[in-house]
């Protein structure tokens, strides 16, 4: 399985479709946002953030995938943008249930983004926090946007890791080894 892993890895496509899922996942993000008036909060634009990591990724990976250092480029880029967005869904979800539980909802004021990539300057309709942290105002099928969020991201952390074991491991016998 992994060597079949490893070899669809080879290929642009999955990479293009990593990128068009993160283009999915933000496009839902903003149809809540824009068209059912769910504004985002800080964290959830830290997740968004995550989510445009992994489009890039997937993009990086599109370019050249035969070549392995391509490939675990984009892979890199992929588990940390996939890692900063399950720390502050995980952050975010912790919030939600402490105001459930009657507590204060709030979160840490927006830091912004690093100076040379301010994204809340240059796309505000898609950077920039406008509500706080912990309210629920959307839900479906009785769980929080931040919880399909969640699942979303632990789904792609299952591919990503099998991915990535992919690359490392000997085909089986009689066939050549799986790095490329």
């Amino acid at each position: 399985m992994l060597f079949q892993i490893n070899k669809f890895s080879l290929n642009r496509g999955p990479w293009l479709l990593l990128a068009v899922l993160a283009l999915a996942m933000e496009g839902c993000a903003l149809y809540l946002q824009h068209m059912l008036q769910v504004e985002p909060c800080n964290e959830c634009i830290y997740i968004r953030a995550g989510v445009a990591g992994m489009g890039v990724a997937g993009l990086i990976g599109a370019l050249a995938p035969r070549f392995l250092a391509m490939r675990l480029t984009a892979l890199a880029v992929w588990v940390c943008a996939l890692g900063w967005s399950l720390y502050r869904a995980n952050l975010l979800l912790n919030l939600e249930q402490l105001v459930r539980d009657g507590g204060q909802g709030s979160c840490a004021r927006f830091k912004g983004f690093p100076e040379g990539l301010p994204l809340d300057s240059w796309l505000p309709g898609v950077f920039e926090p406008r509500a706080m942290c912990g309210e629920i105002k959307w839900a479906f099928l009785g769980q929080s946007i931040t919880f399909w969020s969640w699942v979303t991201l632990w789904g792609l952390a299952l591919v990503a890791s099998l991915v990535l074991i992919a690359q490392f491991r000997r085909a089986s016998s009689g066939q050549r080894r799986a790095l490329v």
